[in-house]
């Protein structure tokens, strides 16, 4: 029997058979329980019926907040016509998934892809299903499926009263084959009742009371508890540890060394492409445990060790010393250029001609849940349960470093709070096992402190970006050059280069080979949080320097006649440029653009743009952002406004939409306002939300979001709004008087009105 067919039972006597203290139930919101369930029936690995009616959702992602349970579970219980109120959910098994040859199509939480890829693999699967319930039915009353119908868990003989619920057809149902998705047809969209919908999210009232269960309230019998240091050095390593002080402490702790090593890859890469630009290697650190009986207990006694550094390559590096590293890049070769037109000839014969200079920050995603993994090894099984935004991988770590078979070994993927990247990294799953280990037999829950998360984490790059720009004498943008330099890590060129503008002449170039100490990690937003804000500060600088309306330039630039005849995708970017431009236009008619300027010490911004990685790549949707804001003082911002408009395909739950952005917002106006982690002799001064602080409340602008109507494939949403709203608010502040910001954190205080 292969490890994807175990019962739960089995597993239970596989555990018992192991080790003593190995047999406990588990009962977990989002993990899979090891007390058996009363015949429930599995469909596909996607819908399991249950004997009360009820259904039970497969979903192949992480729950970050971001609401993919809710979104995911909508796409199958269409298809597959139950009641809402009769569906559950489930995260999905990666054992199952790889032994299946990838039946869940898209698991890595990330790049804001999940309602892209899964809208149609979810649908299908549910159809499939439905049409298995409809033949058992058929057969069941001997009548052909054409006469009968499926609504709301039952299957309906049209031509009487007679009903069969999906319990009493799930048995026969399964082992009927299912249709190849070629013959289905899928439901129109006049006949949804659940996509489109705002429908109540599956987990907003264990959210409001509190119930959801994450990984860090994870209690197993006989668990013990550990608390990690890695070098405070950025690249250190350990020499020694002097544990004597242990000897009077409480709650019997124990040291144990962990030895940093290469985990894996910080997020999937598709086949046949270059690693390079879609993943980066997660190496863990040097690092140094106490489990004790309490996580308070193994803290103390973590704090209380003589631990010895050798502080590696890094130790005299600062922010200060890597910005100077990059501007000298900058003035150097660049490893990436593209180039339209005959940028410097054009510069010589320009009526003007403008420069600036823009940096961002190191950043870090600063989830509110610390991270945390529960791990359980054996000699002949390993356990671990964790929050991973890339849970495939994670399962992997687990297989090799307890060193068993996949076959042998299970991840359960859990509910986080918070992640925005930071969680597709497996370092800690790395640790926890190699702790749990070395303990055979004892659950061990590791628990990261916040000082640990912030200082030991996986960075944004700090990026400076140096851009000319020239306006002829018709006031024509006529030239525009960014040579954009990042300390080492992940490509993110396209941040810089698929800005959604075309002009005549252009010269862009970017390179990230400049060595840091600080790992480079995903951050929501990823290259465009970065890069947009930048391009649209300086294209704001532009039209003052021209004296012109920002919105009547980004039309122009929008416009077909814009785009180059020898455009190596002109086709894709005139479609691009529609659709991007019906949006401008949305926004504009919606927040009354052309009444004209706001009174002194007021100000507006206004950006439009998509997050295309690469040309025809993506699942990126079109939103236009307006910020409005005034100067209380030379020092404080008060935002009296948000507006964003977005094109974003089909809308699964109109609501879940609204949420996302507007927790896009409240992440951007952190990121403007208060986010910089910085370098001290190689260590990252920041520690707590003390000195890495998040927005506040009384911060927090009232948010208005206006959908666009649209058809084709749902595109992203849970990244967007986090460039596109620091892009705008920069401009708006420019425009009421204050500050022309050209560096992150901008140094104001941020207050709504």
């Amino acid at each position: 029997m292969s490890r994807a067919q175990w019962t739960r039972r089995e597993l239970l006597n596989l555990l018992a058979g192991t080790t003593a203290v190995a047999a406990f139930p588990v009962s977990f919101t989002g993990c899979a329980s090891l007390q058996p369930e009363t015949a429930p029936t599995d469909f596909l690995y996607w819908i399991t019926i249950h004997a009360d009616n009820s259904v039970t959702c497969t979903i192949p992602q992480t729950e970050l907040g971001q609401g993919v349970t809710t979104t995911v579970a909508q796409l199958l219980a269409e298809e597959l016509d139950v009641d809402w109120g009769s569906v559950r959910t489930r995260f999905y098994d990666p054992n199952v998934n790889l032994d299946n040859s990838n039946v869940y199509v898209w698991t890595a939480t990330l790049g804001s892809m999940s309602a892209h890829y899964l809208f149609e693999p979810a649908r299908v699967a549910g159809a499939q299903i439905r049409h298995m319930l409809l033949e058992a039915a058929s057969q069941r009353l001997n009548t052909s499926p054409a006469l009968l119908t499926a609504s709301e868990g039952y299957v309906y003989a049209k031509s009487s009263d007679q009903r069969l619920s999906y319990a009493d057809l799930a048995e026969a149902a399964s082992v009927i084959p299912p249709p190849p998705p070629s013959t289905l047809a899928l439901k129109s969209r006049d006949a949804w009742k659940l996509i489109g919908s705002s429908v109540q999210r599956l987990d907003s009232e264990a959210s409001t009371r509190g119930e959801i269960e994450y990984g860090i309230d994870l209690e197993l019998p006989g668990m013990r508890y550990a608390s990690v240091q890695q070098c405070p050095v950025l690249g250190g390593r350990l020499l020694s540890v002097n544990d004597d002080a242990l000897a009077t402490l409480t709650g019997n702790p124990i040291v144990v060394q962990l030895p940093g090593s290469h985990v894996g890859y910080n997020s999937p890469v598709p086949e046949g492409e270059d690693p390079d630009l879609w993943a980066t290697p997660v190496m863990t650190s040097d690092a140094v445990a106490v489990v004790a009986d309490t996580w308070w207990q193994a803290e103390r006694a973590l704090r209380a060790l003589t631990v010895h550094w050798d502080e590696g390559p890094f130790a005299e590096v600062s922010n200060a010393s890597l910005e100077a590293a990059l501007r000298t890049r900058l003035d150097g070769e660049m490893d990436f250029t593209k180039q339209r037109g005959e940028p410097e000839q054009v510069f010589k014969t320009a009526s003007s001609v403008h420069e600036a200079e823009y940096v961002y920050p190191f950043m870090e995603p600063a989830p509110l849940e610390p991270l945390n993994c529960t791990a359980l090894v054996t000699e002949e099984y390993a356990e671990a349960w964790a929050a991973s935004q890339y849970a495939d991988d994670a399962l992997r770590v687990v297989s090799e470093v307890a060193g068993l078979p996949r076959e042998k070994v299970r991840f359960n993927l859990v509910a986080a709070g918070g992640g925005f990247g930071r969680r597709a990294q497996n370092d800690f799953i790395h640790q926890a096992v190699q702790l749990a280990k070395q303990m055979p037999g004892i659950p061990i829950k590791l628990l990261w402190s916040r000082e640990e998360c912030i200082r030991k984490s996986f960075y944004v790059p700090l990026t400076i970006a140096r851009y000319r720009g020239a306006i002829d004498a018709d006031r024509q943008l006529s030239v525009w050059s960014c040579r954009a330099a990042s300390t080492e890590g992940g490509d993110q060129a396209y941040g810089a280069t698929e800005f959604p503008f075309q002009f005549p002449n252009s010269l862009i170039e970017y390179d990230r080979s400049t060595p840091s100490p600080a790992p480079f990690g995903w951050m929501r937003g990823v290259g465009y949080t970065q890069h947009l804000w930048m391009n649209f500060a300086f294209l704001d600088e532009l039209c003052v320097v021209a004296e012109r309306d920002p919105a009547e330039v980004y039309m122009s630039l929008l416009h077909e006649s814009a785009i180059p005849p020898d455009h190596a995708n002109r086709s894709i970017a005139v479609e691009r440029a529609k659709t991007l431009t019906r949006v401008l236009e949305a926004t504009l008619a919606a927040t009354q653009w052309h009444r004209g300027k706001p009174p002194l010490g007021s100000g507006r911004g206004l950006a439009v743009s998509d997050s295309e990685y690469y040309a025809g790549y993506g699942s990126s949707s079109a939103k236009a952002a307006v910020v409005n804001v005034r100067m209380a003082a030379e020092d404080t911002v008060v935002i009296e406004d948000v507006m964003i408009t977005i094109d974003c395909g089909t809308v699964i739950n109109p609501d879940i939409v609204k949420a996302q952005l507007e927790g896009g917002v409240a992440y951007a106006l952190t990121n403007a306002f208060m986010s910089e982690i910085t370098l001290e002799n190689g260590a990252v001064a920041q520690s707590n939300f003390h000195d890495y602080p998040i927005l506040k409340l009384q911060a927090m602008p009232q948010v208005t979001v206006n959908i666009l109507p649209s058809a084709g494939a749902p595109l992203s949403v849970g990244e967007d709004s986090v460039p596109i709203t620091i892009a705008a608010l920069v401009n708006a502040i420019a425009d009421a008087g204050g500050p022309r910001v050209r560096r992150l954190p901008m140094g104001l205080n941020p207050h709504a009105a």
